[in-house]
Protein backbone atom coordinates (compact mmCIF):
# COMPACT_ATOMS: atom_id res chain seq x y z
CA UNK A 1 0.00 0.00 0.00
CA UNK A 2 1.48 3.66 -1.11
CA UNK A 3 0.26 6.38 1.57
CA UNK A 4 -0.20 10.00 0.24
CA UNK A 5 1.43 11.07 3.32
CA UNK A 6 5.16 9.07 1.76
CA UNK A 7 5.86 11.22 -0.32
CA UNK A 8 2.91 11.21 -3.23
CA UNK A 9 1.64 14.60 -3.23
CA UNK A 10 -0.74 14.37 -6.33
CA UNK A 11 -2.53 11.28 -5.25
CA UNK A 12 -6.44 11.42 -6.97
CA UNK A 13 -9.42 12.13 -4.03
CA UNK A 14 -12.08 13.54 -6.20
CA UNK A 15 -14.13 12.28 -8.77
CA UNK A 16 -16.93 14.45 -11.25
CA UNK A 17 -19.68 11.99 -11.75
CA UNK A 18 -22.14 13.13 -14.52
CA UNK A 19 -25.29 11.82 -13.25
CA UNK A 20 -27.10 13.20 -15.94
CA UNK A 21 -26.18 14.55 -19.57
CA UNK A 22 -28.51 16.95 -20.60
CA UNK A 23 -29.78 19.80 -18.81
CA UNK A 24 -33.04 22.15 -18.78
CA UNK A 25 -31.34 25.57 -19.82
CA UNK A 26 -29.24 26.26 -23.14
CA UNK A 27 -26.62 28.48 -21.16
CA UNK A 28 -24.29 30.36 -24.58
CA UNK A 29 -21.23 29.70 -23.02
CA UNK A 30 -21.24 25.91 -21.83
CA UNK A 31 -18.55 23.49 -22.24
CA UNK A 32 -20.28 20.99 -22.16
CA UNK A 33 -23.25 21.66 -25.08
CA UNK A 34 -22.25 24.84 -26.56
CA UNK A 35 -18.53 24.63 -26.89
CA UNK A 36 -17.70 21.95 -29.66
CA UNK A 37 -17.85 18.64 -27.18
CA UNK A 38 -20.72 16.33 -28.72
CA UNK A 39 -20.00 13.81 -27.00
CA UNK A 40 -22.99 13.79 -24.49
CA UNK A 41 -25.45 12.71 -27.66
CA UNK A 42 -23.78 9.53 -27.69
CA UNK A 43 -24.09 8.92 -23.92
CA UNK A 44 -26.60 7.09 -21.43
CA UNK A 45 -28.77 10.57 -20.57
CA UNK A 46 -29.00 9.24 -17.28
CA UNK A 47 -26.28 7.11 -15.38
CA UNK A 48 -26.29 3.68 -15.72
CA UNK A 49 -26.39 1.63 -12.13
CA UNK A 50 -23.58 -0.35 -13.11
CA UNK A 51 -21.68 2.94 -13.24
CA UNK A 52 -22.44 3.77 -9.61
CA UNK A 53 -21.42 0.42 -8.39
CA UNK A 54 -18.35 -0.04 -10.17
CA UNK A 55 -17.24 3.74 -9.24
CA UNK A 56 -17.56 2.69 -5.64
CA UNK A 57 -16.00 -0.19 -6.26
CA UNK A 58 -12.63 1.30 -8.15
CA UNK A 59 -12.83 4.60 -4.83
CA UNK A 60 -12.38 1.28 -2.37
CA UNK A 61 -9.62 0.04 -4.74
CA UNK A 62 -7.83 3.26 -4.95
CA UNK A 63 -8.35 4.45 -1.28
CA UNK A 64 -7.02 0.95 -0.57
CA UNK A 65 -3.76 2.01 -2.70
CA UNK A 66 -3.40 5.56 -1.64
CA UNK A 67 -4.14 4.50 2.08
CA UNK A 68 -7.14 7.16 1.69
CA UNK A 69 -9.95 7.35 4.13
CA UNK A 70 -11.73 9.91 2.78
CA UNK A 71 -13.00 10.57 -0.76
CA UNK A 72 -14.78 13.67 -2.79
CA UNK A 73 -17.31 12.90 -4.86
CA UNK A 74 -19.62 15.97 -7.20
CA UNK A 75 -22.55 15.05 -8.74
CA UNK A 76 -22.64 17.05 -11.81
CA UNK A 77 -24.40 16.81 -15.32
CA UNK A 78 -26.40 18.36 -17.38
CA UNK A 79 -28.35 19.45 -14.51
CA UNK A 80 -28.16 16.52 -12.02
CA UNK A 81 -31.18 16.98 -10.38
CA UNK A 82 -33.19 15.82 -13.85
CA UNK A 83 -32.29 12.61 -11.85
CA UNK A 84 -35.08 12.76 -9.93
CA UNK A 85 -34.96 12.07 -5.94
CA UNK A 86 -35.87 8.75 -6.07
CA UNK A 87 -32.76 7.74 -7.96
CA UNK A 88 -30.67 10.24 -6.41
CA UNK A 89 -31.31 8.85 -2.97
CA UNK A 90 -31.13 5.10 -4.08
CA UNK A 91 -27.50 6.39 -6.11
CA UNK A 92 -25.80 8.12 -3.00
CA UNK A 93 -26.95 4.94 -0.58
CA UNK A 94 -25.42 2.52 -2.76
CA UNK A 95 -22.36 4.95 -3.26
CA UNK A 96 -22.03 5.00 0.39
CA UNK A 97 -23.10 0.97 1.00
CA UNK A 98 -20.04 -0.14 -1.21
CA UNK A 99 -17.74 2.51 -0.03
CA UNK A 100 -17.69 2.23 3.53
CA UNK A 101 -15.42 2.38 5.47
CA UNK A 102 -14.40 4.97 3.21
CA UNK A 103 -15.77 8.66 4.37
CA UNK A 104 -17.77 10.44 1.31
CA UNK A 105 -17.78 13.77 0.93
CA UNK A 106 -20.84 14.33 -1.77
CA UNK A 107 -21.15 17.70 -3.07
CA UNK A 108 -23.70 18.70 -6.15
CA UNK A 109 -23.93 21.37 -8.55
CA UNK A 110 -26.85 22.51 -9.98
CA UNK A 111 -28.80 25.68 -11.86
CA UNK A 112 -30.99 25.94 -9.26
CA UNK A 113 -34.33 25.75 -11.29
CA UNK A 114 -35.64 22.45 -9.51
CA UNK A 115 -34.96 23.15 -6.47
CA UNK A 116 -37.24 22.87 -3.38
CA UNK A 117 -37.88 22.09 0.26
CA UNK A 118 -37.90 18.03 -0.30
CA UNK A 119 -34.47 18.74 -2.52
CA UNK A 120 -32.89 20.26 0.53
CA UNK A 121 -34.04 17.65 2.83
CA UNK A 122 -32.58 15.16 1.20
CA UNK A 123 -29.44 17.01 0.89
CA UNK A 124 -29.35 17.56 4.86
CA UNK A 125 -30.56 14.25 5.80
CA UNK A 126 -27.19 13.02 3.28
CA UNK A 127 -24.85 15.48 4.45
CA UNK A 128 -24.60 17.03 1.27
CA UNK A 129 -23.80 20.77 0.02
CA UNK A 130 -24.71 22.16 -3.05
CA UNK A 131 -23.76 25.29 -5.25
CA UNK A 132 -25.40 26.84 -7.90
CA UNK A 133 -24.80 28.62 -10.98
CA UNK A 134 -26.09 32.32 -11.07
CA UNK A 135 -24.32 35.13 -12.89
CA UNK A 136 -25.64 37.94 -11.25
CA UNK A 137 -29.13 40.12 -11.99
CA UNK A 138 -31.20 39.15 -14.84
CA UNK A 139 -30.25 42.16 -17.30
CA UNK A 140 -26.82 40.49 -16.93
CA UNK A 141 -27.15 37.27 -16.91
CA UNK A 142 -30.13 36.86 -19.29
CA UNK A 143 -28.06 37.55 -22.19
CA UNK A 144 -26.55 34.03 -21.67
CA UNK A 145 -28.38 31.80 -19.09
CA UNK A 146 -31.14 30.72 -21.11
CA UNK A 147 -34.37 28.22 -21.61
CA UNK A 148 -34.34 26.50 -24.79
CA UNK A 149 -36.79 28.45 -26.03
CA UNK A 150 -34.57 31.66 -25.33
CA UNK A 151 -36.68 33.17 -22.17
CA UNK A 152 -34.26 34.12 -19.48
CA UNK A 153 -33.90 32.16 -16.59
CA UNK A 154 -32.27 34.23 -13.64
CA UNK A 155 -35.74 35.59 -12.74
CA UNK A 156 -37.03 32.40 -11.94
CA UNK A 157 -33.79 30.79 -10.25
CA UNK A 158 -34.02 34.30 -7.84
CA UNK A 159 -38.18 33.67 -7.44
CA UNK A 160 -36.72 30.03 -6.03
CA UNK A 161 -34.54 30.75 -3.69
CA UNK A 162 -36.67 33.64 -2.14
CA UNK A 163 -39.01 31.05 -1.55
CA UNK A 164 -36.79 28.49 0.27
CA UNK A 165 -35.46 30.88 2.22
CA UNK A 166 -39.35 32.20 3.35
CA UNK A 167 -39.57 28.41 4.00
CA UNK A 168 -36.46 28.33 6.39
CA UNK A 169 -32.99 28.67 7.07
CA UNK A 170 -31.55 25.29 4.74
CA UNK A 171 -31.00 26.77 1.58
CA UNK A 172 -28.34 29.16 2.89
CA UNK A 173 -26.59 26.35 5.49
CA UNK A 174 -26.76 23.77 2.97
CA UNK A 175 -25.06 26.56 -0.11
CA UNK A 176 -21.73 26.04 -0.36
CA UNK A 177 -21.62 28.75 -2.88
CA UNK A 178 -22.49 30.43 -6.09
CA UNK A 179 -20.16 30.22 -9.62
CA UNK A 180 -20.27 33.78 -11.47
CA UNK A 181 -19.31 32.98 -15.15
CA UNK A 182 -18.15 36.67 -15.90
CA UNK A 183 -19.67 38.96 -18.29
CA UNK A 184 -17.08 41.30 -19.67
CA UNK A 185 -19.87 44.03 -20.38
CA UNK A 186 -21.20 44.26 -16.91
CA UNK A 187 -19.08 46.30 -13.78
CA UNK A 188 -17.48 44.29 -11.42
CA UNK A 189 -17.49 46.29 -8.68
CA UNK A 190 -21.43 46.39 -8.82
CA UNK A 191 -21.90 42.93 -9.20
CA UNK A 192 -20.04 41.58 -6.14
CA UNK A 193 -22.29 44.23 -4.36
CA UNK A 194 -25.09 42.95 -6.22
CA UNK A 195 -24.29 39.24 -4.54
CA UNK A 196 -23.83 41.09 -1.28
CA UNK A 197 -26.91 42.60 -1.00
CA UNK A 198 -28.68 39.56 -2.08
CA UNK A 199 -27.76 37.55 0.91
CA UNK A 200 -24.53 35.81 -0.44
CA UNK A 201 -21.35 35.60 1.34
CA UNK A 202 -19.80 33.07 -0.75
CA UNK A 203 -19.38 33.16 -4.62
CA UNK A 204 -16.76 32.47 -7.29
CA UNK A 205 -16.01 34.46 -10.54
CA UNK A 206 -15.29 31.80 -13.57
CA UNK A 207 -13.56 33.35 -16.83
CA UNK A 208 -15.64 31.81 -20.03
CA UNK A 209 -13.99 29.16 -21.50
CA UNK A 210 -12.13 29.44 -24.42
CA UNK A 211 -9.17 29.40 -26.44
CA UNK A 212 -6.89 30.38 -28.88
CA UNK A 213 -8.96 28.30 -31.46
CA UNK A 214 -11.74 28.19 -30.06
CA UNK A 215 -12.37 32.15 -28.11
CA UNK A 216 -15.52 32.74 -25.91
CA UNK A 217 -18.60 34.02 -27.42
CA UNK A 218 -17.93 38.22 -28.45
CA UNK A 219 -14.44 38.10 -27.86
CA UNK A 220 -12.80 41.10 -27.96
CA UNK A 221 -9.68 40.12 -25.88
CA UNK A 222 -8.65 40.39 -22.11
CA UNK A 223 -9.16 43.71 -21.62
CA UNK A 224 -12.85 44.02 -20.95
CA UNK A 225 -11.77 41.02 -18.45
CA UNK A 226 -9.26 42.64 -16.84
CA UNK A 227 -11.49 45.64 -16.03
CA UNK A 228 -14.22 43.90 -14.82
CA UNK A 229 -11.53 42.01 -12.13
CA UNK A 230 -9.74 45.23 -10.91
CA UNK A 231 -13.37 46.70 -10.26
CA UNK A 232 -14.38 43.65 -8.41
CA UNK A 233 -11.14 43.06 -7.00
CA UNK A 234 -11.35 46.64 -5.70
CA UNK A 235 -14.74 46.58 -4.49
CA UNK A 236 -14.13 43.39 -2.22
CA UNK A 237 -11.05 44.62 -1.25
CA UNK A 238 -12.21 47.55 0.35
CA UNK A 239 -14.97 45.37 2.44
CA UNK A 240 -12.07 44.19 4.94
CA UNK A 241 -13.98 42.02 7.54
CA UNK A 242 -17.17 41.99 5.68
CA UNK A 243 -16.04 40.55 2.67
CA UNK A 244 -17.43 37.76 0.96
CA UNK A 245 -15.94 34.75 0.38
CA UNK A 246 -13.99 34.89 -3.12
CA UNK A 247 -11.94 32.03 -3.63
CA UNK A 248 -10.25 33.19 -7.31
CA UNK A 249 -9.20 36.27 -5.13
CA UNK A 250 -8.29 34.54 -1.96
CA UNK A 251 -6.06 32.05 -3.60
CA UNK A 252 -4.35 34.34 -5.58
CA UNK A 253 -3.60 36.38 -2.52
CA UNK A 254 -2.06 32.97 -0.87
CA UNK A 255 0.22 32.75 -3.66
CA UNK A 256 1.87 35.89 -2.20
CA UNK A 257 2.63 34.04 0.34
CA UNK A 258 3.62 31.17 -1.25
CA UNK A 259 1.02 28.75 -1.01
CA UNK A 260 0.01 27.35 -4.35
CA UNK A 261 -2.99 26.99 -5.61
CA UNK A 262 -5.60 23.95 -5.74
CA UNK A 263 -7.90 25.69 -7.75
CA UNK A 264 -7.79 24.54 -11.36
CA UNK A 265 -8.69 27.88 -12.57
CA UNK A 266 -4.91 28.91 -11.15
CA UNK A 267 -3.02 26.33 -12.27
CA UNK A 268 -4.09 23.53 -9.67
CA UNK A 269 -3.48 20.27 -10.81
CA UNK A 270 -5.55 17.94 -12.65
CA UNK A 271 -4.12 14.99 -11.73
CA UNK A 272 -6.35 14.93 -8.57
CA UNK A 273 -9.62 14.26 -9.59
CA UNK A 274 -11.17 12.77 -13.07
CA UNK A 275 -14.53 12.88 -14.61
CA UNK A 276 -17.00 10.08 -14.75
CA UNK A 277 -19.18 10.16 -17.28
CA UNK A 278 -22.60 8.46 -17.21
CA UNK A 279 -21.78 5.15 -19.38
CA UNK A 280 -18.39 5.04 -17.17
CA UNK A 281 -15.91 7.05 -19.50
CA UNK A 282 -13.11 8.05 -17.42
CA UNK A 283 -11.55 11.76 -18.76
CA UNK A 284 -9.82 14.80 -17.34
CA UNK A 285 -11.69 17.68 -16.22
CA UNK A 286 -14.26 17.79 -18.88
CA UNK A 287 -13.74 21.05 -20.31
CA UNK A 288 -10.65 20.16 -21.34
CA UNK A 289 -12.84 18.17 -24.05
CA UNK A 290 -13.45 21.74 -25.93
CA UNK A 291 -9.87 21.17 -27.09
CA UNK A 292 -11.39 18.65 -28.98
CA UNK A 293 -8.15 15.72 -30.61
CA UNK A 294 -7.37 13.35 -27.84
CA UNK A 295 -8.42 15.45 -25.06
CA UNK A 296 -12.03 14.43 -26.11
CA UNK A 297 -11.51 11.22 -26.71
CA UNK A 298 -12.69 8.37 -25.35
CA UNK A 299 -9.91 6.11 -23.80
CA UNK A 300 -10.55 4.89 -20.76
CA UNK A 301 -13.81 3.50 -18.60
CA UNK A 302 -14.74 2.57 -15.17
CA UNK A 303 -14.88 -0.62 -16.36
CA UNK A 304 -11.76 -1.84 -17.75
CA UNK A 305 -9.17 0.78 -15.91
CA UNK A 306 -8.85 2.71 -12.42
CA UNK A 307 -9.10 5.80 -11.32
CA UNK A 308 -5.59 7.37 -11.52
CA UNK A 309 -4.89 5.92 -14.67
CA UNK A 310 -5.95 9.05 -16.76
CA UNK A 311 -2.92 11.17 -15.34
CA UNK A 312 -0.51 9.00 -17.45
CA UNK A 313 -2.46 8.41 -20.30
CA UNK A 314 -3.00 11.82 -21.15
CA UNK A 315 0.35 13.02 -19.89
CA UNK A 316 -0.87 15.41 -17.17
CA UNK A 317 2.49 16.23 -15.40
CA UNK A 318 3.39 17.36 -18.75
CA UNK A 319 0.75 19.19 -20.09
CA UNK A 320 0.41 20.93 -17.11
CA UNK A 321 3.87 22.34 -17.01
CA UNK A 322 3.44 26.03 -17.24
CA UNK A 323 4.31 27.74 -20.05
CA UNK A 324 8.21 29.16 -20.61
CA UNK A 325 6.96 32.44 -20.88
CA UNK A 326 5.14 32.14 -17.40
CA UNK A 327 7.97 30.33 -15.67
CA UNK A 328 9.69 33.63 -15.76
CA UNK A 329 6.87 35.79 -14.71
CA UNK A 330 7.24 37.72 -11.27
CA UNK A 331 3.39 36.67 -10.51
CA UNK A 332 3.73 32.78 -11.31
CA UNK A 333 2.64 32.01 -7.70
CA UNK A 334 -0.64 34.01 -7.80
CA UNK A 335 -2.14 33.07 -11.27
CA UNK A 336 -0.55 29.50 -11.83
CA UNK A 337 -0.14 30.31 -14.85
CA UNK A 338 -3.95 30.20 -15.51
CA UNK A 339 -5.95 27.43 -16.23
CA UNK A 340 -5.19 24.64 -18.51
CA UNK A 341 -7.93 24.72 -21.30
CA UNK A 342 -7.39 28.10 -21.89
CA UNK A 343 -4.16 27.69 -22.93
CA UNK A 344 -4.57 25.62 -25.67
CA UNK A 345 -3.04 27.24 -29.17
CA UNK A 346 -4.70 23.47 -31.18
CA UNK A 347 -1.04 21.67 -31.12
CA UNK A 348 0.10 22.43 -26.95
CA UNK A 349 -0.68 24.08 -23.65
CA UNK A 350 3.20 25.64 -23.48
CA UNK A 351 1.20 29.13 -24.15
CA UNK A 352 -0.05 31.73 -21.30
CA UNK A 353 -4.03 31.83 -20.56
CA UNK A 354 -5.72 33.75 -23.34
CA UNK A 355 -6.54 35.66 -19.95
CA UNK A 356 -2.82 36.45 -18.86
CA UNK A 357 -3.15 40.08 -19.10
CA UNK A 358 -6.01 40.11 -17.16
CA UNK A 359 -4.89 37.70 -14.61
CA UNK A 360 -1.05 39.79 -14.75
CA UNK A 361 -2.87 43.17 -14.03
CA UNK A 362 -4.60 41.87 -11.12
CA UNK A 363 -1.70 40.15 -9.75
CA UNK A 364 0.03 43.56 -9.79
CA UNK A 365 -2.92 45.15 -8.46
CA UNK A 366 -2.86 42.72 -5.50
CA UNK A 367 0.91 43.16 -4.58
CA UNK A 368 0.31 46.84 -4.90
CA UNK A 369 -2.46 46.48 -2.21
CA UNK A 370 -0.38 44.34 -0.13
CA UNK A 371 2.74 46.34 -0.16
CA UNK A 372 0.62 49.26 0.88
CA UNK A 373 -0.78 47.81 3.91
CA UNK A 374 2.32 46.32 4.88
CA UNK A 375 4.86 48.38 7.78
CA UNK A 376 6.91 49.50 5.22
CA UNK A 377 9.69 48.42 8.39
CA UNK A 378 8.94 44.74 6.84
CA UNK A 379 10.35 45.59 3.44
CA UNK A 380 13.38 46.49 2.48
CA UNK A 381 12.61 48.77 0.26
CA UNK A 382 9.26 49.87 0.32
CA UNK A 383 9.49 51.49 -3.07
CA UNK A 384 10.11 47.93 -5.01
CA UNK A 385 7.53 46.04 -6.86
CA UNK A 386 6.43 42.97 -4.21
CA UNK A 387 6.79 39.73 -6.02
CA UNK A 388 5.52 36.19 -4.37
CA UNK A 389 8.93 34.75 -3.61
CA UNK A 390 9.53 37.58 -1.64
CA UNK A 391 7.55 36.02 1.22
CA UNK A 392 9.18 32.65 0.72
CA UNK A 393 12.31 31.60 3.10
Amino acid sequence: MRKAEEGISQVLDWVILKVVQRCNLNCTYCYVYNRGDDSWKTRAPVVLDSVIEKTAQRIVEHSQKYGLNKFVVELHGGEPLLLGKKKMQSLIDRLREICAPVYLRIILQTNGLLLDEEWLKLFDRNDISFGISLDGPPEIADKFRIFRNGTGSTQNLLDKINKLRTAGPDFDRLLGGVLCVVNPESNGAEIVRWFVANGFDAFEFLLPDGNYINYPQGWNGAGPYRRFLLEAFEEWYAMDGDAPQIRLFEMMLMGFMGVKSSLDALGGDLRKLCVIESDGTIGVSDVVRMCRGDYANDKLNIFDHPLDLHASVYKLEEIQQPAEQCQKCEYLQSCGGGYLPHRFDGNTFNRPSIYCDALYALSDRMSQKIRMDMPASLLRDPSASLRPTDFIG
